[in-house]
């Protein structure tokens, strides 16, 4: 359903096209909420200045444009509305992005509404109006014991002070739902939907499978990992299932697990009196890790924002319109608090960075660097789950809007496909199966047969049928399709030879066959890139950084042999080419018989 509140002015796009004649629809900024519904699609509730940049977007116009003394003239007030949608200039973009048929302008908009008095305080702040706390409390934060036969909404049972300790030593398995939801309103569908695979479970766990519930919007991540070990037994062996945000909470414990003696380079990157909530809650997690031995072994993570999710952009409420709609697409049904909630966003334009379960999930947020700021592999397997929706028009049409909004890649209308591949490296490895097709969304993945198939497999398998290794781009953010590292360069010397030479901080750095730069030991290992001339440090070059040069690398390599010349950067640039001038005298004397440059 929509946000409650009065229809101010109602319009059929299509009808009154047919009708003629020109209808204006008004809607005040902090007083209204404007509902586009898209035909076959959802319906956007968005904030009206939000509403006006979407339309100015559809016909090819930037949202601010530069008056003649050079300030910013503001947008307009008044815009067209289209029936039919196409992102002007974009289209190219999009479809790669997944439209497997039609064009973009098929997308018609349906209809618009006005609604009036949503915010329940308008009088209040986003903070003060409670809306956070109102979805928060769909749950009593705790561990809860599972049953194999159905899984129902936990709000109401007791939670576990401890979970008991297993008799056999075997691990225990804890399934952590994401945003805005529950355990059940997560994985209930696997329950219902695959009742031979959760047999599987509960016997291959002897009965010891659990349920994390917690607040998403109100707390940290961290917070919720130091509830899940609070309820932990002494020496537990875990191994957690998580969808969407759940997996940042099981990256938080994991990471925590495999080094509990935190360091001060941990706790700065909590600096600052806004983080005092996450500073504290992640010393208190250590404190609990270390005294009860506590251990992540396996944890297979669906669909994680593991490197964040751009939710800074000011379009949060169309975001979360299309959040609704996924829901509503996998047959879940909408808590009316969700409702609300997007009401109020979209009434207020909020912040996300003011919602700290929202803020935690940025790209560039304290705890999104954290857990990637480590020296070597944690302990632990780490398998992930990931998708890529592919469909029609409306569904490409969608795509856009996210990735204009927030992404610029592929994505399962809620996280981008790139960012799941993310976190800690694994000592045990970390490997990925990506499932990608029209039937693909952020709330399917535990009803859809392959990918529930493969989450039991990547629970219960020691090798996961169907998974492989998550590539070094993919893991960095930089590739959504999970395998993709550098092409190997096999033309050899009957091609010609080619030297591609990075630009400045553009080679990779390694110190002991380690990478420092530009890597996960990067935060802690910048001391050990200090240049003393004359000085042996060990520090060798590593090949070019992937993200900037994979691309002209593997052009090239159709018809020569590419030779990449990485350099160490710190040095005088005359001694990295007297050494290249080496290397170029080896290229040439390996192709005197061929004749090749």
């Amino acid at each position: 359903g929509l946000p409650r509140g009065v229809v101010k002015q109602s319009v059929r796009v299509g009808a009154q096209r047919g009708a003629g004649g020109v209808v204006r629809v008004a809607a005040i900024p902090g007083q209204d909420v404007v509902v586009l519904h898209i035909a076959g699609g959802p319906a956007l509730t968005l904030h009206p200045e939000t509403a006006r940049d979407l339309m100015l977007a559809q016909q090819g116009m930037v949202k601010r444009s530069r008056g003649r003394g050079g300030e910013d003239d503001p947008s307009p007030n008044e815009v067209q509305v289209p029936a039919q949608l196409q992102w002007r200039g974009l289209e190219q973009a999009a479809a790669t992005r997944g439209a497997t048929r039609g064009f973009l302008g098929d997308v018609l908009l349906s209809a618009i509404e006005v609604i009036t008095g949503v915010a329940k305080n308008p009088a209040a702040n986003f903070i003060a109006s409670k809306a956070v706390q109102h979805v928060d409390d769909q749950v009593v934060a705790g561990l809860y014991a599972l049953a194999p036969e159905t899984l129902p909404p936990l709000k109401g049972a007791t939670p576990l002070a401890r979970a008991p300790a297993a008799v056999d030593g075997g691990p225990l398995l804890v399934f952590v739902h994401g945003t805005f939801s529950t355990t059940s309103g997560s994985f209930a569908p696997l329950w219902s939907l695959h009742p031979q695979h959760v047999r599987t479970l509960f016997t291959k766990y002897a009965g010891r499978v659990y349920g994390l519930d917690h607040p998403t919007l109100g707390v940290s991540p961290i917070s919720n990992a130091l509830t899940l070990a609070q309820a932990m037994p002494d020496g537990a062996r875990l191994h957690l299932v998580t969808h969407s945000r759940g997996g940042l909470v099981a990256e938080v414990l994991a990471r925590v697990c495999a080094n509990p003696q935190l360091s001060t380079d941990d706790l700065r990157f909590f600096k600052g009196d806004e983080y005092v909530e996450q500073r504290d809650a992640l010393k208190a997690l250590a404190s609990v890790v270390r005294k009860r031995g506590i251990r992540v072994e396996r944890i297979v993570r669906v669909a994680c924002p593991a490197r964040g999710t751009l939710l800074a952009s000011k379009r949060l409420d169309a975001y979360l319109s299309v959040f609704k709609w996924t829901l509503e697409l996998a047959g879940i049904p909408v808590a009316p608090v969700l409702v609300d909630f997007l009401g109020e966003v979209a009434q207020r334009r909020a912040d996300p960075q003011l919602i700290p379960g929202l803020a935690a999930q940025i790209p560039d947020s304290p705890l999104v660097q954290w857990l990637h700021a480590v020296d070597e592999p944690i302990a632990g397997e780490l398998r992930v789950v990931a998708g890529d929706i592919e469909g029609d028009s409306v569904t490409s049409w969608l795509k856009t809007l996210l990735a204009d909004s927030f992404y610029w890649t592929d994505n399962d209308l809620v996280v981008q496909t790139r960012s799941m591949y993310g976190g800690a490296p694994r000592a045990a490895g970390a490997s990925f199966m990506l499932d990608q097709g029209g039937k693909v969304s952020h709330f399917n993945y535990f009803s859809n047969e392959r990918t529930a198939e493969a989450i039991i497999n990547a629970l219960t398998q020691a090798a996961p049928t169907g998974f492989r290794v998550i590539g070094p781009l993919s893991w960095s953010g930089e590739s959504a399709t999970g395998v993709r590292g550098r092409a190997d360069n096999a033309r050899g010397t009957d091609a010609p030879a080619v030297f591609v030479l990075p630009g400045i901080l553009g080679s990779n750095l390694k110190i002991g066959g380690k990478r420092v730069w530009l890597g996960w030991r990067l935060i802690n290992g910048l001391k050990r890139l200090d240049y003393v001339p004359g000085k042996a440090d060990g520090v060798e070059p590593d090949g070019p950084v992937g993200s900037s040069y994979a691309d002209i690398a593997e052009y090239l390599a159709r018809t020569h042999e590419v030779i990449e010349f990485a350099f160490d950067w710190r040095k005088p640039i005359e001694e990295e080419a007297r050494r290249l001038a080496v290397a170029v005298e080896a290229a040439l004397d390996a192709r005197t018989a061929s004749g090749q440059p």
